[in-house]
């Protein structure tokens, strides 16, 4: 089980939480590189549409899911956690837009190290902004604290998962690259998350802790486990169906080979082959020429 940092109180980790928010993780970066193949692919109306189905992806799926259901499986002994909906879902917009901001910012210059630096350290400091906008919606009828330099490395995580994502984001091609690339990403976000958890610290209410009845505000988790998940999984689904062409074979990855294979391939000129005109199908002999012994207007003689 794993064990986060506390004062006074015990905090640990559901496994089963952890499960379920790797495996946010894990189909929301598979999402949203799926979706980013089809950005450089795409014009107007629908590179906005596509870029927005990567943010969704990224920033609603793989990174605000996975630390909304790492939070409920976050456990602090003798106290009944709580989640307040306005700072919940405020994370849940900065996730988004952070994811936004920087795959524009990277799609306009993709082959740009500088850029993507750039991207990488907005899109990081968003996700960071994210996780701890989305603690302090935790209501825990007590005083959350934190380690500075766990989040510190909380942050720099951040920033190095976002780079990371991003790049990985406008340079996969193949199905084998995509799925490796997800697991990639994935890891990157847990760790985040986890670390940023390790860092926290809880001490409870002395009321509390003497036995007095003490409300806490706030949102049951249990009650929004099932319909984050439901909402995020079948959002992924449509995502992730919509971007691999349905049945067909104008998916993501298609595109993205049928690209990378126009830019490799060199263009061999064409000489051109001027018809002959043919008359007739049958071979036809010239027709006999007469012979004439005298002079061409004098019949040849009879003897």
């Amino acid at each position: 089980m794993i064990v986060a940092a506390a004062v006074h109180q015990h905090a640990s980790q559901d496994l089963l939480f952890v499960a379920v928010s790797i495996g946010l993780a894990l189909i929301g970066s598979f999402a949203a590189l799926v979706s980013a193949i089809r950005i450089p692919l795409s014009a107007g109306r629908e590179r906005v549409r596509w870029t927005g189905a990567a943010a969704v992806s990224l920033g609603g799926g793989a990174i605000w899911s996975m630390h909304f259901i790492g939070m409920i499986g976050y456990h602090v002994s003798g106290l009944d956690l709580r989640y307040g909906l306005p700072y919940t879902g405020l994370s849940l917009l900065i996730a988004i837009s952070a994811s936004a901001l920087g795959l524009t910012l990277v799609a306009r210059h993709p082959r740009s190290l500088g850029w993507l630096g750039v991207s990488g350290l907005v899109a990081g400091l968003g996700v960071a902004a994210m996780h701890y906008t989305g603690m302090a919606a935790m209501h825990t009828g007590g005083e959350v604290t934190y380690r500075v330099p766990v989040v510190a490395l909380s942050v720099a995580i951040a920033v190095a998962a976002a780079t990371a994502a991003l790049w990985i984001a406008f340079r996969v091609r193949t199905g084998r690259h995509v799925v490796f690339a997800s697991m990639v990403m994935a890891a990157a976000v847990c760790g985040m998350h986890y670390t940023a958890m390790a860092a926290t610290r809880v001490s409870a209410d002395p009321a509390l802790l003497a036995g007095d009845e003490l409300r806490i505000d706030g949102a049951d988790p249990i009650a929004l486990a099932p319909i984050v998940c439901v909402i995020a999984f079948s959002v992924l689904a449509v995502v992730i169906f919509s971007a691999m062409g349905g049945v067909t074979e104008s998916g993501a990855l298609s595109m993205a080979r049928t690209t990378q294979v126009r830019r490799v391939v060199p263009v061999t000129p064409v000489t051109p082959v001027i018809p002959v005109p043919t008359y007739s199908d049958e071979y036809l002999p010239p027709a006999p020429v007469p012979v004439w012994r005298g002079s061409f207007s004098e019949p040849p003689s009879s003897h």
